[in-house]
C-alpha cells in the first residue's frame, strides 16, 4: 500500500513538473516585423536620394533608425546625408549671390529658395528674400531705352556709379537686369540725400513723377510654407514638374488645404500625364490622370483621358499578342494578352485567346517529346 502511494505521488509530481515547463516560444514575429518595418524605411530613402529629393531621404532614414537606432551604418549614412543636405543649401545660397549681383534676381530668389527648403531657417537665404523694400523715392524720371544702353551705363550716368545698377532694376521690379530692350521705359528713382539726379535736365528724360512708398513698409515674414511654395511655382514655370510636386508635397503637409498647392500639384500632374500619353505610355498616364483627380475630383477630362488611356492600352497590347500568334510566338502571345487580362478580363475574348494559345503549346511539346530520340512512336 504505501508503496502505491509512493508512486502515486512520484506520478502527480511528474504531471505538475510537464505543466509548469515554459512552452515552446512560438514564431518569433515580432523581431521579424521590425526587421521589415526597417528595411522599408531604409528603401524609401534610398529612393528618394536617388531623386535627389535629400530631406526625404532623411526622414526615412530617422524613422529606421526609431525602429532600429543600434544599425551604425544607417547611422553614419545619416550623418553624411546631414552634411550633404547642408552643402547643398550653401551652394545653393552662394549661387543666388553670384546671380544677384548679375542682376538675374529670378533665378537669384529661386536659388535662395532652394537653399531654404534644404536648410529651414537659413538666415542669410532669409534675409535675401524677406529683405526690407527699397526706401522710399518721392521722385523718378523716365528714361526710354536706346540702343546699347545697360542698367550699368544708367546707373553710371545718372548716379555716377555703375555698382547701383540694381536700385534700378528693383524700383522697376525687373527680374533680370541684364535683359532691356530698346524702347522699353525705365524709372531712375532719385536717391536719399542728393537734390538732383546727373543729368537730369537731358532732353530725353521726362517730367519728374510722383512715388508713394513708404518707408517704414517691410515684407511679411517667410514661413516655410511659402518658401516651399515659392520653389515648387518656380519649378513648374521652368515645367521640372516631378521636382515641383516634391515642393507641393511639403506645402500640404503643413496644410492640406493650400489653395495654390493644391491647384499647381493638379496641373503638373496633369502635364506630366499629357507628356506621357503623347509618348503612347498609357499606363503610366492613366496614373497621372487618376492624381489628377485627388485635387480636381470633377476634372471630366482626367476621366476621359483615364478611358482612353485604358483602352489604348489594353488594344495595343491586345494587337501585339495577335502579331505574336500569327508569328507563332506563343509564349509572347499569351504575355501581352495577359496584360490587357490584367485589366479587363472580358476584353475581346482574351482569356479564350490565352487558352487556346497554351494549348497549342502544349500540343507543341506534347509532339516534341515523341519525336525526341530514344522516345516510342
Amino acid at each position: 500500500m504505501e508503496k502505491r502511494v509512493i508512486c502515486l505521488i512520484a506520478v502527480i509530481g511528474l504531471l505538475l513538473i510537464g505543466c509548469v515547463t515554459p512552452a515552446k516560444k512560438g514564431p518569433e514575429t515580432r523581431p521579424s516585423l521590425e526587421k521589415e518595418l526597417f528595411s522599408t524605411y531604409v528603401s524609401k530613402a534610398r529612393e528618394s536620394e536617388t531623386r535627389g529629393d535629400l530631406l526625404s531621404a532623411r526622414e526615412n532614414y530617422k524613422l529606421a533608425l526609431t525602429v532600429n537606432p543600434q544599425d551604425k551604418p544607417v547611422e553614419a549614412h545619416l550623418t553624411r546625408l546631414e552634411k550633404d543636405i547642408l552643402a547643398a543649401a550653401e551652394a545653393h545660397y552662394q549661387t543666388g549671390l553670384d546671380l544677384n549681383s548679375q542682376g538675374r534676381y529670378k533665378e537669384a530668389r529661386n536659388q535662395f529658395l532652394m537653399a531654404l527648403a534644404l536648410r529651414p531657417g537659413y538666415p542669410e537665404a532669409l534675409e535675401q528674400i524677406g529683405a526690407k523694400k527699397l526706401p522710399s523715392f518721392k521722385k523718378h524720371i523716365v528714361h526710354v531705352v536706346k540702343p546699347g544702353e545697360t542698367l550699368s551705363k544708367l546707373a553710371q550716368f545718372y548716379y555716377e556709379d555703375f555698382k547701383k545698377f540694381p536700385i534700378i532694376a528693383k524700383y522697376n521690379g525687373l527680374e533680370d537686369a541684364t535683359q532691356l530692350r530698346v524702347g522699353q521705359e525705365i524709372r531712375i528713382p532719385r536717391l536719399d540725400g542728393m537734390d538732383r539726379v546727373a543729368g537730369e535736365d537731358r532732353n530725353d528724360l521726362a517730367a519728374d513723377e510722383q512715388d508713394d512708398r513708404s518707408e517704414t513698409d517691410e515684407e511679411a515674414p517667410v514661413d516655410q510654407a511659402t518658401i516651399y511654395r515659392d520653389l515648387g511655382v518656380n519649378l513648374f514655370m521652368e515645367q521640372k514638374y516631378d521636382e515641383a510636386l516634391i515642393e507641393f508635397e511639403k506645402v500640404l503637409k503643413t496644410d492640406p488645404k493650400d489653395k495654390m498647392a493644391i491647384e499647381f500639384s493638379y496641373r503638373a500632374h496633369y502635364e506630366i500625364a499629357l507628356a506621357l500619353f503623347k509618348k503612347k505610355d498609357y499606363l503610366t498616364a492613366k496614373d497621372q490622370f487618376a492624381s489628377c483627380l485627388q485635387y480636381r475630383a470633377d476634372c471630366q477630362k482626367c476621366h476621359a483621358y483615364i478611358q482612353k488611356s485604358e483602352d489604348l492600352y489594353k488594344e495595343i497590347h491586345y494587337r501585339k499578342g495577335i502579331q505574336y500568334f500569327e508569328d507563332e510566338k506563343l509564349d509572347d502571345a499569351i504575355g501581352e494578352w495577359k496584360l490587357v487580362s490584367a485589366m479587363d478580363p472580358d476584353y475581346r475574348r482574351t482569356n479564350y485567346l490565352i487558352q487556346k494559345a497554351r494549348t497549342i503549346l502544349k500540343r507543341v511539346e506534347e509532339i516534341k517529346k515523341r519525336q525526341a530520340p530514344g522516345q516510342d512512336r
